[in-house]
Parts: C-alpha cells; sequence; structure tokens
C-alpha cells in the first residue's frame, strides 16, 4: 500500500512558525519541561513563547504551563507518526515532546518536520 501525502493543516504550519519564532527568543533547548531555569524553551514551550509574550526571567517562565491547544488545534486533533520509526502515533503534541525528549530533535528540525 502506498504512502499518503499528508498535507499539512494551515494551523500546523503557525504552529511551526510560533516554534521557530519561540526558538529565536530562547536559543538554549529544554528536555523534560516546558522553560528551564537555566532560561531554555523545549518546542512546545518555544511555540507558546512565539504566540505571546513571555517574562525574559528564567524563574518566572519556568512556572508557566501552556495550553496551547486553545492556540493550535492541531495539537489535539492530528495523530502522526513518529518520523523516526519507532512506530508511535500519537496527537501532534504527544509527537512533538516525544521528538524534543526522547529522540532529542531540535527545535528546527520538529519546525521542518511540521511543515512537510
Amino acid at each position: 500500500m502506498p504512502l499518503m501525502h499528508q498535507v499539512p493543516r494551515a494551523d500546523q504550519i503557525e504552529l511551526a512558525e510560533a516554534i521557530a519564532a519561540g526558538a529565536r527568543r530562547r536559543p538554549t533547548q529544554a528536555f523534560g519541561e516546558y522553560f528551564s531555569s537555566k532560561g531554555g524553551s523545549c518546542a512546545l514551550g518555544a511555540a507558546y513563547e512565539g504566540a505571546y509574550a513571555l517574562p525574559r526571567d528564567p524563574e518566572e517562565a519556568h512556572t508557566i504551563r501552556p495550553r496551547l491547544d486553545r492556540l493550535f488545534d492541531c495539537l489535539e486533533n492530528v495523530r502522526r507518526r513518529c518520523p523516526v520509526g519507532c512506530n508511535k502515533r500519537l496527537p501532534l503534541n504527544a509527537i512533538i515532546l516525544h521528538l524534543n525528549d526522547d529522540h532529542h530533535w531540535t527545535r528546527e528540525q520538529i519546525v521542518d518536520w511540521l511543515k512537510k
């Protein structure tokens, strides 16, 4: 059976752009938390940062728990397969966290993958 090419939804592209913008604001990547006390962000933390102006103080940002599903419907309502090949098929928010935390993909790699 041929693989079907999935065209990204408009909000997936917006999500990718928000991650890229947030990653530029906090160049250090975080793992296992949205915002690290050292001033970094994971891919979903970067998306939140790209959508909202957050405090620059790492200690203030460290306590934020984003509700991104209100901004990007695709996070809960699009399921994607892990592109690394571990056969996980989960909602987009879970796959993004999986790529960030388990496979240590850069936020830029996640952005590129979301746009495919």
